[in-house]
């Protein structure tokens, strides 16, 4: 068996103390190292093919150098937030550990607590349900200091920090831009599951009802289940037919909700982005640019969302900055203006 490098073997190659070997592959706050010695210590380790002992390191630092991530697979927004935690753990030599959610004892969020008092995570990342809070799980992060932070999940609650959208701006600016395409008062399409509406769908309502108050509109709301379009192909096209959207505006919470309504208007030869004009809150499954005519969007940001509660734990565990710190954790929508508003034959995408 070949003998195996360690850092001391680095160190004498580099021609440095082992000190500044450990410096350059953990970033040791308050040991200075020079550009000309780093990088030294960097050719030295690929010349020696040498590889850090996680378990040593474990032991020295206290640390596992692994997230946990938290949430469905099966949901189009998670994987997002995944997609946006690697990005950030990658650039600090962090790994994600994949812990899913379910039913099963072995998929409940309580069973990353032993793997945090067993140091085999430093933190936790999750994709949490905004109306449903777990009161269980506060006081088990608040009683073991617990780093985790939560994307749009417990925005009322102190001590978890959540990262946040902020839904009322994003209504706001998508009224102004229909408005200013259209002049249509637009009616606000809200699907929901039969459950109470979360955090991010709460505050869509509430700005659209504002806006339209403020510009002497009034507003209409109306509120439909989700199904799938095999299911209720018939009933959209019942509904486009009633509302008479031959010339009209309408907003959804939903990219699904913009979706069925461009597909039954189009089934009932009504032109979307010149007849009837469509837009949507969000862009969660990622089809909106599929659509034909493509669907203008304000669109949540998950993947950033992800990557900044990955960032911001990680300033957290490094101490320099407090868990609970909610300052900039705040994102704005991602405005996508494509063909479904007030369209015309040049019209083309562009993401502003």
């Amino acid at each position: 068996m070949a003998k195996r490098v360690t850092s001391f073997d680095v160190a004498k190659l580099a021609g440095v103390s082992r000190s500044v070997v450990s410096a350059v592959l953990n970033g040791t706050p308050g040991i200075g190292v020079s550009e000309e010695k780093r990088q030294a210590v960097l050719d030295a380790i690929r010349e020696l093919n040498y590889q850090v002992d996680a378990q040593a390191r474990g032991m020295k630092t206290g640390r596992s150098y692994c997230l946990a991530a938290y949430g469905n697979v099966t949901n189009p927004m998670f994987l997002q937030v995944l997609e946006g935690m690697q990005a950030a753990c990658a650039a600090h030599g962090y790994h994600v550990l994949l812990y899913p959610s379910g039913t099963a004892p072995g998929q409940r969020i309580e069973g990353m607590l032993d793997l945090f008092l067993q140091r085999r995570i430093d933190g936790i990342v999750a994709l949490d349900r905004p109306h449903l809070v777990n009161e269980e799980w506060v006081k088990a992060v608040r009683e073991y200091r617990l780093p985790y932070i939560s994307v749009e999940g417990y925005p009322d609650e102190t001590d978890i920090p959540s990262v946040l959208m902020d839904y009322e701006e994003s209504v706001r600016r998508a009224l102004d831009y229909m408005w200013s395409r259209t002049g249509l008062a637009p009616v606000y399409l809200e699907l929901h599951h039969g459950t109470p509406l979360g955090y991010g769908d709460r505050q869509r309502r509430q700005a659209y009802v504002a806006w339209m108050t403020s510009h002497g509109l009034q507003p209409q709301v109306l509120s439909e289940i989700d199904g799938s379009w095999n299911e209720r192909a018939d009933f959209w096209r019942q509904w486009v037919k009633e509302r008479r959207l031959g010339s009209a505006a309408v907003l959804t919470n939903w990219s699904r909700g913009a979706v069925y309504v461009s597909r039954a208007a189009q089934l009932e030869g009504i032109g979307v982005g010149r007849q009837l004009h469509v837009m949507a809150c969000d862009n969660t499954e990622r089809i909106n640019q599929h659509m034909f005519p493509a669907i203008t969007s304000m669109e949540v940001p998950y993947r950033e969302m992800g990557e900044l509660a990955a960032a911001r734990l990680l300033e957290s565990i490094d101490g320099r900055r407090p868990v609970q710190d909610k300052n900039g954790i705040w994102v704005t929508a991602q405005f996508a203006e494509r063909e479904s508003v007030g369209s015309n034959s040049d019209s083309s995408e562009a993401n502003v």
